[in-house]
C-alpha cells in the first residue's frame, strides 16, 4: 500500500524589500515565483520575481541562485515570472511582466510590459534583455503560461480573462481572445492529450475560474491549437458565490470536470481550526498535487498548517505543521503555494514531489519579508480506498463535525442527556489532567462510569474512548513532531485506563502517535497495563510489540549487571533507577513474562519477521531471547503431555455432547510460565529467518545456538513418529467437530433441515422409480 507524507520543509531562500515601487501592489507577496525542471537536474529550479530586487533562478539541490538579474529598489513584478529551458542543460529564457520600473516609458505600460533574458550559464557575456508590451491598453496581465504541446509559444492571459499566443523568440503577439467583463480567480494550462474534458486532443488547455456578474463564478474551458488559434469549448457556471471566495468560510469544494458536465466530486469538507475561516486575510492557499489529491497550507495560531487531503473519500492523509518565522508577523501573513516538480515511482503507483511555499508579511517599518520553502512530498497517483481506511479520523480536527453545522445552520440544539453527561465529564477531567490532579479525573470518572459487573455500555463507544484517551494520556498532537515515547512528567491516572482495558474498548488505532498504545504506556511508565493490554487489546501492531521487547532487555540487561555488580566483592553500590510512580505500575515486566505475552498474542508473521529486522539489530539482545526460549524448550522436554483428558475436564451441553472445556491448569496459568512447545518454536522460526546470520557472526550465542539444535531434533523427531496416528484418528476429530457443530443450531433450524432431507428423499424415490435405461438423472440444489 502506497504511504502519503509531508517531509519536513526547508528553507529555499529569503527576501526582504521595501514598500517603494510597489505601490500598486495592495495585499500582494514579497515575491513570485515559479518552478520548471530540466533533465541535469532531479531537484528543479524556481525562478523567483522579488520586489525592489529582481529576477533569480534558484538551484533546489543546492539552495544556490545560478542566474540573477538585479534589477533595482524602484522595481515591481505584476506577476509570477516564467522560465523556459532550451534544449542545452545551461541554457534558459526567463519572462516576467513588469509593473513598475524606471525603465518603462510611461505609466500606461505598467502590469503589460513584458520583459525577456536569455541566460546562459557558461557565457560569461549576456544578450540584452528584449522588451515588448503585449496587452492593449488598461489591461494587467494575470499570469503567464507554456506548455511542451504549444512549442515555442507563451500564453498570457489578462486580469479580465483575456487570452494572448506570444511568439517566445519575438515577443510579437499571434493571436488573441478577448471575453467580457469578469475578474480572474485562477487559471491552469494543461495538454489536451492528457485531459478527458477536452474535445480535441491537439494543443493546450486553458482552464479558468472567474467570477462574473451578479455573485456567479463561472469555469471557462479554452483550446489552444498549434495554428495559434483560440477557442471556448466550454463555460460552466459554478455553484458557489463568488462572495464566498472573498470570505472564505472553510468550506473546500471539489468538483469532476467531464466533458459537457461539471459534476461534485464528493461532499464539502467544512473546515475548523484555522485562521483565515469567516477572514478577509489571505491566510490559506491550495494545491493540486493529482486529480483527487490537495495540499493545503493555512495558519493556525502561531503555526502553519500543510494538510494533505484526498478529495474524493474526504479523508486527511498526512499532515505537518511548522512555526512562523521569526523575521513574518503573523497578522500580515500571506501564503501561497505553488507546484513543484514531480515524478512517479518505477511501479507507477506513486508520485514523489515538491511544492513551494511563500510566505510574506509586511512589518511597521513598511518592509515585506518573505521566505520561500520547499515542502517535499510523496501522494499516490489515484485515490484509493486502501489508502483512505482507517484516515477518518485523522482529519477529525480539522473538519467541523455534522452536529457542529446542523447547530451553526438552526442554532443551538439541545443534545441527549447521555451526550451531555459524558461532555460534561470530558471537561471535567480535562481541566483536572492539566491542573495536576489525576486523582480528581480517576474520581470523577469513577463515579460516572457504570460497575465492571454491568455490560459495556453503548456509552463506552469508539469515539469516546479514544477522547477518553486523549484526556488520560495528555499526548502531543498527532501533527506534533514530539517524539511521546520519551518518559512525559504529564500527570496520568492508570485505574482509569486499566478500567477500560479490563472492559475490552480499548483499541491501539485510538493512540495516534509514536509507538502507539504500547509507546503512550511506556512513556508513563505503566507497565501493569501493557501486561493488560496484551489480554484485552485486539490490534497490537508488531511494531509497537518489539519496540517495547527492546526497552525490556535494556532493562534487564541493566538490572543484571547491577546484581552482578551488587555480588561481588569489591563491586561499588549501585542505586536502583528511581521510580517515578505507583510500584504495581511501574514495575517492568521480567523478559521471560514479556516473551510469554509476545509468543503467545496473534500476529503475523510478515510483520513480525520486519519489526525483528527493524528493532532487533544487536546480536546481545538476540542471544538474551535464544537463552530465554533455550530453557523453555527444556523445560517443555520434560513436561508430560496428557493425550486423553480427565474426567474433571469433560463437560455434556445441553444437547447431550461431551465436550472438552479445557483443564483448570491451563486457565490459572501464569505468565512467567512455559507456553505451548508450537508457539516457542514459531516465535524462534522468526527470530533465525530475520538475525541468523548476525547470530553467526556473534561467537557467544553459538552455544545457545547448539543447544537448540540439540533440544529440537528429538522434538523433530517425536512429531514425525506421532504425524503417523493422524490417519486413523482424523475421523474421530472430524466427527466430533461435526457432531458439536450441529449441536449449536436451534432447533427449528434443524426441523427445517429435516424436512429438506425428507423432501430430497422423496424425490430421489421417484426418480429412482422411473425407468430410463442407461441414462442417469441429477439434480443440483443450490
Amino acid at each position: 500500500m502506497t504511504i502519503s507524507n509531508i517531509n519536513d520543509p526547508f528553507v529555499l531562500a529569503s527576501y526582504t524589500s521595501s514598500a517603494r515601487g510597489k505601490s500598486s501592489q495592495k495585499r500582494g507577496p514579497g515575491v513570485y515565483a515559479t518552478s520548471y525542471e530540466k533533465s541535469n537536474s532531479t531537484d528543479g529550479y524556481v525562478t523567483v520575481a522579488a520586489h525592489a530586487d529582481g529576477v533569480h533562478i534558484l538551484d533546489i539541490s543546492t539552495l544556490h541562485p545560478i542566474i540573477s538579474h538585479t534589477l533595482g529598489p524602484s522595481t515591481s513584478f505584476s506577476c509570477p515570472p516564467l522560465t523556459l529551458p532550451s534544449s542545452s542543460s545551461h541554457a534558459s529564457t526567463t519572462y516576467a511582466v513588469m509593473s513598475a520600473s524606471p525603465e518603462l516609458s510611461s505609466s500606461d505600460e505598467a502590469g503589460r510590459t513584458l520583459w525577456m533574458w536569455q541566460d546562459d550559464t557558461l557565457n560569461a557575456k549576456q544578450k540584452p534583455k528584449q522588451s515588448k508590451v503585449i496587452l492593449s491598453k488598461d489591461q494587467t496581465v494575470h499570469g503567464l503560461y507554456s506548455c511542451n504541446e504549444l512549442s515555442g509559444r507563451i500564453i498570457a492571459l489578462s486580469t479580465t480573462g483575456d487570452v494572448s499566443v506570444i511568439d517566445a523568440d519575438s515577443l510579437e503577439v499571434k493571436s488573441s481572445s478577448s471575453s467580457k467583463s469578469s475578474s480572474v480567480v485562477h487559471a491552469s494550462l494543461f495538454p489536451a492529450s492528457t485531459t478527458t474534458f477536452s474535445n480535441g486532443k491537439n494543443g493546450t488547455v486553458l482552464v479558468q475560474c472567474v467570477s462574473g456578474m451578479s455573485k456567479t463564478t463561472y469555469l471557462r474551458i479554452l483550446a489552444i491549437d498549434e495554428a495559434d488559434s483560440i477557442s471556448e469549448e466550454q463555460k460552466y457556471e459554478v455553484p458557489i458565490d463568488n462572495q464566498d471566495i472573498a470570505t472564505l468560510d472553510g468550506t473546500l469544494n471539489s468538483y469532476r470536470l467531464s466533458p459537457g458536465q461539471l459534476d461534485p466530486l464528493s461532499t464539502p469538507l467544512h473546515l475548523a481550526g484555522l485562521s483565515f475561516i469567516s477572514s478577509s486575510k489571505l491566510l490559506v492557499s491550495l494545491l493540486a498535487l493529482t486529480s483527487s489529491h490537495v495540499l493545503l497550507a493555512a495558519a493556525a495560531s502561531q503555526e502553519i498548517t500543510l494538510l494533505l487531503w484526498d478529495i474524493q473519500f474526504s479523508v486527511l492523509l498526512a499532515s505537518h505543521t511548522l512555526p512562523i518565522p521569526s523575521a513574518l508577523s503573523a497578522s500580515a501573513l500571506h501564503i501561497r503555494l505553488i507546484p513543484g516538480t514531480q515524478s512517479q515511482t518505477k511501479a507507477q503507483t506513486q508520485v514523489l514531489g515538491q511544492a513551494i511555499l511563500i510566505l510574506s508579511s509586511d512589518n511597521v517599518e513598511h518592509k515585506t519579508t518573505s521566505v520561500i520553502l520547499v515542502v517535499p512530498y510523496s501522494v499516490p497517483i489515484f485515490s484509493t480506498i486502501a489508502a483512505a481506511m482507517g484516515r477518518g479520523a485523522a482529519g477529525r480536527k480539522w473538519v467541523r463535525s455534522s452536529e457542529e453545522q446542523h447547530t451553526l445552520a438552526n442554532g443551538n440544539v439541545q443534545n441527549s442527556a447521555e451526550e451531555t453527561a459524558r461532555a460534561k465529564l470530558l471537561d471535567t477531567m480535562r481541566t483536572a489532567m492539566q491542573g495536576g490532579r489525576p486523582q480528581a479525573a480517576a474520581a470523577a470518572f469513577m463515579k460516572w462510569s457504570p460497575r465492571k459487573d454491568e455490560a459495556a455500555p453503548s456509552a463506552l463507544d469508539y469515539n469516546f474512548v479514544k477522547e477518553l484517551l486523549s484526556v488520560i494520556l495528555q499526548l502531543p498532537a498527532p501533527d506534533s513532531k514530539t517524539n511521546s515515547t520519551v518518559p512525559s512528567t504529564a500527570p496520568y491516572a492508570p485505574d482509569i485506563f486499566q478500567y477500560l482495558l479490563e472492559r475490552r474498548v480499548v483499541s491501539s488505532a485510538m493512540v495516534q502517535s509514536t509507538g502507539g498504545l504500547l509507546g503512550a504506556l511506556r512513556a508513563r511508565d505503566d507497565w501493569k497495563s501493557i501486561e493488560l493490554a496484551f489480554s484485552s487489546v485486539l490490534d497490537l501492531t508488531e511494531s509497537e510489540i518489539l519496540e517495547s521487547l527492546r526497552v525490556v532487555i535494556a532493562r534487564h540487561r541493566l538490572s543484571s549487571s547491577q546484581s552482578k555488580a551488587t555480588t561481588s566483592d569489591d563491586a561499588m553500590e549501585v542505586d536502583p533507577p528511581a521510580s517515578s510512580g505507583v510500584a504495581s505500575n511501574n514495575a517492568i515486566i521480567p523478559l521471560p513474562a514479556f516473551l510469554n505475552l509476545l509468543a503467545t498474542y496473534p500476529t503475523s508473521r510478515g510483520p513480525l519477521l520486519l519489526a525483528f529486522k527493524r528493532y532487533m539489530q544487536d546480536a546481545e539482545d538476540l542471544t538474551m531471547i535464544l537463552q530465554v526460549l533455550d530453557g523453555w524448550i527444556a523445560r517443555r522436554a520434560k513436561l508430560d503431555e496428557r493425550l486423553l483428558p480427565a474426567k474433571k475436564d469433560l463437560k455434556k451441553t445441553e444437547q447431550g455432547i461431551w465436550t472438552v472445556v479445557g483443564r483448570r491448569a491451563d486457565k490459572d496459568k501464569k505468565p512467567d510460565e512455559v507456553p505451548p512447545l508450537e508457539k516457542i518454536v514459531d516465535l524462534l522460526q522468526t527470530i533465525l529467518d530475520a538475525s541468523f546470520l548476525s547470530l553467526l557472526q556473534y561467537p557467544p550465542a553459538h552455544k545457545v545456538l547448539r543447544s537448540l539444535h540439540a533440544q529440537l531434533n528429538p522434538e523433530i523427531a517425536f512429531a514425525n513418529a506421532a504425524e503417523g496416528l493422524r490417519g486413523p484418528l482424523e475421523p474421530f476429530a472430524i466427527a466430533q467437530e461435526k457432531v458439536v457443530k450441529e449441536s449449536l443450531i436451534p432447533q427449528q433450524e434443524r426441523e427445517r433441515e429435516k424436512q429438506k432431507g425428507d423432501w430430497r428423499q422423496r424425490r430421489k424415490g421417484v426418480g429412482a422409480a422411473a425407468d430410463i435405461g442407461l441414462y442417469q438423472l441429477e439434480e443440483l440444489v443450490l
